[in-house]
């Protein structure tokens, strides 16, 4: 007898053998490795071309990335497998998925679980572990590092007297009567051996030559000179203004153009003379600077150089001049003026003056 046929029976689902769950740890494991085969390498070269002395830092950046690779390879270890969520603890009854009758697969039994976990536990200790000392040593590294050491301009800054002494004024702490014997020889070496041992600081109108050298092949700009008023005292109480008129009308100007700042305002004003921005080379470029004032007080003041070079920008200040701090604009309570050839000019000079 033929028996009627029943309806089709579904197709049956495809078993998931939790391959692709399972394998994520393999697979997250796999890629963190090809990264440090690769990373390694590069920071070998790296290191070898920039200098050991970078290694700490670099060191600290592998021991993140190891630290955060074994916690995250921990985690993934740890995470329950789909396949196992399906199962529970006891199993489907499929026999090839663990169940009753069947010995089912050794990467869904028990033991394989035990594994598992015992590698995430095991990852995430040593990983935490890891970032932990990566963090410590770090900090106190930050900790017991040195200050930041800046870099120097990437040009040099020479300022000096235009003509030594010629020309020229000294505020000297003493009356008249005190200034040291005129120079038995009245010659610029001579001159400057008296003015030093006057032992004052050079005043009046002052001028200064800036000569400024790039120190590599690199060029710098010179975007703005500006000069600067840093301090106004009044003369001592008991002063001379020492000085030395020689050359003829416009001989104390330089050849040239110069950069020429009024001290008398606030701030100072430039009252031109160049142009920016100046290219600054390995040659080395010269530029007169005449700072002027009128005014009893003695001032203090500084030049501020801005510049750019290779992406970089900043400024230089010069405050000195062969090592003595740029003064201007004081007027002792009395005068002595000489000629080159010692003669004392009355018209400028006041009472008991030494003289030949």
């Amino acid at each position: 007898m033929i028996e009627p046929a029943g309806p089709d029976p579904l197709p049956a689902a495809p078993e998931d053998d939790g391959r692709g769950a399972g394998d994520r740890s393999r697979v997250l494991l796999v890629v963190l490795v090809a990264a440090l085969v690769f990373l390694v390498p590069v920071t070998i070269v790296f290191l070898a071309t920039e200098g050991i002395d970078r290694a700490d830092k670099y060191a600290s950046v592998f021991g993140l990335f190891a630290g955060i690779s074994s916690v995250l390879v921990g985690l993934v270890s740890l995470l329950p497998r789909r396949r196992d969520r399906q199962a529970g603890p006891g199993g489907n009854g499929n026999p090839e998925n663990g169940g009753p009758g069947g010995g089912g697969r050794e990467s869904s039994g028990p033991r394989s679980q035990q594994r598992s976990r015992t590698f995430g536990f095991t990852a995430g200790v040593v990983g935490t572990t890891i970032l932990s000392c990566t963090v410590a040593t770090t900090t106190q590294s930050s900790l017991n590092a040195p200050p930041p050491v800046d870099e120097p301009p990437p040009f040099a800054v020479v300022a000096a007297v235009d003509w030594p002494w010629c020309d020229g004024a000294v505020l000297a702490a003493a009356a008249p009567a005190r200034l040291p014997a005129l120079p038995q020889r009245y010659t610029p070496g001579g001159w400057a051996d008296w003015f030093t041992r006057l032992g004052g600081t050079r005043t009046g109108a002052a001028w200064v030559t800036l000569t400024m050298r790039s120190r590599s092949d690199a060029t710098v700009t010179v975007t703005d000179i500006r000069a600067t008023v840093a301090r106004r005292s009044e003369p001592p109480e008991v002063s001379t203004t020492v000085g030395l008129v020689c050359g003829g009308p416009g001989d104390d100007e330089p050849v040239g153009d110069a950069l020429r700042f009024d001290l008398d305002v606030e701030p100072a004003r430039s009252t031109g003379g160049v142009r920016f921005p100046l290219a600054v080379t390995r040659s080395a470029s010269v530029l007169p600077v005449r700072a002027q004032s009128g005014q009893r007080q003695v001032l203090s003041w500084r030049l501020e150089i801005d510049w750019a070079s290779q992406g970089r920008r900043g400024t230089l200040t010069v405050d000195e001049l062969d090592g003595l701090p740029l003064l201007t604009g004081g007027e002792g309570r009395s005068r002595c003026f000489y000629a080159q050839t010692g003669t004392i000019i009355e018209g400028l000079s006041g009472e008991e003056c030494p003289t030949r």
